[in-house]
């Protein structure tokens, strides 16, 4: 652990340490029981390395009406089902027994067989004061989205994974994956029109792909000096001090993986494969089993307002989007957006299955408005999204508007899941995205210059 110039901050982080040690040491006995059973369970999954877990999508090339996109109409598109399904059978060589997922709806409690249910799964993990030594403020609350994607119909959803061996009863489930041939288009990706008096550059930060493998489950802006907040490890790119203590002097005084010279910090909650035989558990939170996979790319890109000039966001704006707890809070703050590059403007709040040769994509908008303040009490009032015409609400004036994008290389009919609280059963509802604004003045100038201006820098 670095040393900090701030003996204060050394010795907060070492009373923390050692509060984390004990954490990790109770988290650990806690997977010598669950983690041991759980290793058992994907021990008896590697008796076919090959089986596949989802049907693969149609692999006819996707239509020309999907490789451009439509610009948005002034509402969001009716949410009607199409009337073309999913083929429910599995792939050759898989089974579909009796012991196949069921059918369970979201809402409705999953089956347990392996008897670690909810709330002792967020006792193992050190839930509560236990965790870090404080509970995790609110974050709810504040501007919804002004852009949803539409239900996916449920004709378009699985219906059960390949066979015994795809169980997982901590989730995700089969009503989790959608064929993204089977999501309307809608043109919620689309770019709105910029009028006269809007700005339409864009600007682009290449801060990689998080090679260096910059992880952790804390969450500096919903659950500062927490080691464990997130419950769920983030990847993290730009800021290389990025922790649950980072401060905004660490920040300023830390290096960064942009070539830039960028200091802001980017986290997104990691994606993992099930892997047949993988024995991989997050020490921390033993919900969270899978390979983690880095993003094969990672576009970090500020847009315009359509009808306004952008104006410079406040150093050390802290900024989330979606929400990690949405599946279990009524989704008020949702913003998950998941497709498949060729399918751009068909976008989903489900894991899309990708036809081969297709990267699934995560989509993360962040709200455009601000209203001068750098946070707020539930870390989200401080921010606006535009209307779909642009607007800024009262009191609030357009910045540079943050779009990260992920695109992963996928292994073909194996689950995949993020990182989630543990309540949350990976759900994609709950993706989710953090920024924190450490550019510096000189920066975040030539950011709205080029941006205003019209140019693509």
């Amino acid at each position: 652990m670095g040393r900090h110039k701030n003996p204060r901050y050394n010795r907060k982080r070492l009373v923390v340490a050692g509060t984390a040690a004990v954490t990790v040491f109770g988290a650990m006995v806690g997977i010598g029981i669950y983690g041991s059973a759980l290793a058992d369970q994907n021990q008896r999954r590697a008796a076919d390395s090959s089986q596949a877990c989802l049907p693969p999508p149609s692999e006819s090339a996707p239509p020309s009406s999907t490789t451009t996109e439509a610009p948005p109409s002034d509402t969001a598109p009716p949410e009607t089902e199409p009337t073309d399904t999913v083929t429910e059978t599995a792939p050759p060589g898989t089974e579909t027994s009796e012991t196949s997922v069921s059918e369970t709806m979201p809402g409705e409690e999953p089956e347990d067989p392996m008897g670690f249910g909810g709330d002792q799964l967020v006792a193992m993990n050190g839930g509560g004061d236990r965790n870090g030594g404080r509970d995790t403020p609110p974050d709810y609350g504040g501007p919804r989205p002004s852009e949803q994607a539409p239900a996916d119909p449920r004709e378009g959803t699985m219906r059960k994974f390949g066979g015994e061996n795809c169980q997982d009863p901590l989730g995700p489930f089969p009503q989790d994956f959608v064929d993204i041939r089977k999501v309307r288009p809608s043109g919620l990706n689309a770019q709105s029109r910029v009028r006269r008096g809007g700005s339409a550059g864009t600007f682009t930060v290449d801060c990689g792909r998080n090679e260096d493998g910059h992880n952790n489950s804390a969450n500096m802006i919903a659950a500062p000096g927490n080691v464990n907040g997130a419950q769920h490890t983030h990847d993290y790119v730009g800021n290389l001090t990025t922790d649950g203590f980072s401060s905004n002097e660490s920040l300023a005084a830390g290096g960064t993986t942009c070539e830039n010279g960028d200091k802001s910090a980017y986290f997104w909650p990691i994606i993992r494969i099930r892997n047949a035989g993988s024995t991989a558990v997050d020490p921390l939170n033993a919900h969270n089993v899978g390979d983690p996979i880095l993003p094969a790319s990672v576009e970090i890109q500020f847009r315009g307002n359509p009808t306004q000039k952008v104006t410079p966001a406040p150093q050390f704006l802290r900024i989330l989007t979606g929400d990690a707890k949405s599946s279990t809070n009524g989704g008020a703050n949702a913003n998950a957006k998941w497709t498949c590059t060729r399918f751009e403007n068909r976008i989903t709040t489900k894991y899309p299955l990708c036809p081969r040769g297709s990267q699934t994509v995560r989509i993360a908008d962040f709200p455009g408005c601000n209203d001068g303040n750098t946070d707020a009490a539930n870390h989200r009032d401080h921010l606006a999204f535009a209307d779909r015409r642009g607007n800024c609400p009262e009191g609030f004036q357009p910045i540079p508007q943050l779009r990260i994008t992920l695109k992963y290389d996928l292994p073909r009919g194996k689950v995949f899941a993020l990182d989630a609280f543990p309540d949350e059963k990976h759900n994609p509802l709950t993706d989710h995205n953090d920024f924190v604004n450490v550019m510096g003045e000189e920066l975040m100038n030539q950011v709205v210059d080029c941006i205003n201006r019209g140019r693509r820098c």
